[in-house]
């Protein structure tokens, strides 16, 4: 719905998302109030899990949201498998509060998934993108009749079918997200929008498998198709999670006791500290420089054997797909040299193929493994058969920025060895990838921080 960039606001010199949209791109006032619209929405519903606008206006003939920065990605990049439950529930706690907040405004998100779902890097969650949200006090019909607006594999029953919506089609699309955290999967799949719409309007409810049926009830209430059987408030909805937490807890606390090993009771020896505490503060002192450079000898070996892993290099090799939409030069007896095989596909059906291969090996995460079928290897072949291919060179860039997600979850983790390693994949994909180069510095800077406060501790 516009051009997004990163930019800096310099009369605070901090990070903004420039959300912009030229008023000749525009194609009626509608559009262009659309677009503010969710400025003004998001604006006015201040929230601890909802993202910030800092500013909307216009400028000259471009239009423009400027909003909160937020680099930690989102919750569809996370989701490459099943969620701990206790993770699932904390995550809709919050934005369960984030819709109620909303809800109380008067807003309907009507877009609620995964992809606009982002995290700050201390892991703050927030609910972004109010680019349809709609305003129940300025818009009675809440959609013009025939029109949906959405993603079709979180959609409401109600929204697939243009009806007016309330705060319960949130609910719903809320609902899809826990079992999809919960299971890894996604309730309902198609390969087409139609089918996973049809899916929404008339297939059985979802069912968890047996080690999740505790969170049965409530996903049920969540989902139900008729709206007036599913949960009627996010006021309702966080309260019920809040029970399942603190269920949770107790089951979590038990497998822990029940797993624990008996502790052993403590003997208690006079302490000498008036005359020790020297010599142990030393001695901890070396201990903890010991590790710190024991540690770091490891991580260095590490990283030098994390090679192994790299993509294979780019090869300008077609292997076996030949381009076949070239005439083949005719000899004097009219028959053709060199004519290809008549079995192989026309170039033009090769780089289509290579193309949706590319895109799904990259919505999977297969960037650049497993060997031959991966969007990195696709990608390569696109080039080595149409070098000025836009689409594949756009599509290094998605890896590259894949990547960046990648490092800096893992570095938020404290992995950072291997935050490094999907640095380096990215590198070898997108050499001059901006983010990955300013990744890697800043990991740099606070790895030489850690060594520099080590090293005055031991000082002192």
């Amino acid at each position: 719905m516009g051009t997004v960039y990163l930019a800096t606001q310099e009369s605070l010199r901090r990070d903004v998302v420039l959300k912009t949209l030229g008023t000749a791109e525009a194609e009626s006032t509608e559009f262009a109030e659309r677009f503010l619209n969710e400025g003004r929405i998001v604006a006015s519903i201040g929230h601890p899990h909802i993202i910030t606008i800092f500013d909307i206006g216009r400028t000259e003939d471009i239009l423009y949201i400027a909003m909160e920065y937020v680099d930690g990605g989102d919750l569809k990049s996370r989701l490459n498998g099943p969620f701990p439950p206790h993770v699932c529930l904390e995550l809709m706690v919050r934005i369960g509060s984030a819709l109620e907040h909303a809800h109380e405004h008067g807003i309907i998100h009507r877009d609620v998934k995964p992809a606009n779902i982002l995290f700050r890097r201390d892991g703050t969650p927030l609910l972004s993108d109010f680019g349809i949200a709609k305003s129940i006090r300025l818009d009675s019909e809440l959609t013009s009749t025939g029109t949906i607006l959405g993603s079709p594999f979180y959609m409401s029953p109600e929204q697939s079918e243009g009806r007016k919506v309330d705060e319960r089609t949130d609910i719903y699309s809320l609902g899809i997200i826990f079992y999809e955290m919960l299971t890894g999967e996604r309730p309902y799949e198609a390969e087409s929008a139609i089918k996973i719409i049809m899916q929404h309007l008339q297939a059985p409810l979802p069912i968890l498998p047996s080690d999740l049926k505790r969170f049965q009830p409530l996903l049920d209430k969540m989902m139900y198709k008729d709206r007036e059987k599913r949960i009627q408030s996010a006021t309702v909805l966080v309260a019920e999670v809040e029970k399942l937490q603190a269920a949770e807890a107790i089951l979590l606390e038990q497998e822990a006791h029940d797993g624990a090993q008996p502790a052993t009771k403590a003997i208690k020896t006079p302490a000498r500290r008036s005359a020790m505490r020297p010599v142990w503060m030393t001695l901890a002192g070396a201990a903890l420089f010991a590790m710190g450079f024991l540690s770091f000898w490891l991580y260095a070996q590490t990283l030098t054997n994390s090679t192994v892993v790299l993509a294979p290099p780019i090869t300008s090799t077609i292997g076996d797909i030949t381009p076949t939409s070239r005439p083949a030069p005719s000899g004097a007896d009219g028959s053709a040299e060199g004519r290809p095989d008549s079995n192989s596909p026309p170039v033009q059906d090769v780089i289509r193929a290579l193309v949706w291969l590319a895109r799904n090996a990259l919505r999977a995460d297969r960037l650049t493994s497993p060997p031959a079928d991966n969007a990195y290897y696709y990608y390569s072949r696109l080039i080595a058969l149409a070098p000025d291919n836009e689409r594949a060179h756009k599509g290094f860039g998605e890896i590259a920025e894949r990547y960046v997600v990648l490092a800096e979850q893992e570095y938020t983790r404290g992995n950072f060895h291997q935050s490094r390693v999907y640095i380096a994949l990215g590198r070898q994909v997108a050499p001059s990838h901006r983010g990955l180069a300013a990744l890697e510095t800043f990991i740099d800077s606070k790895q030489q921080g850690f060594w520099v406060g080590l090293i005055a501790l031991f000082k002192s």
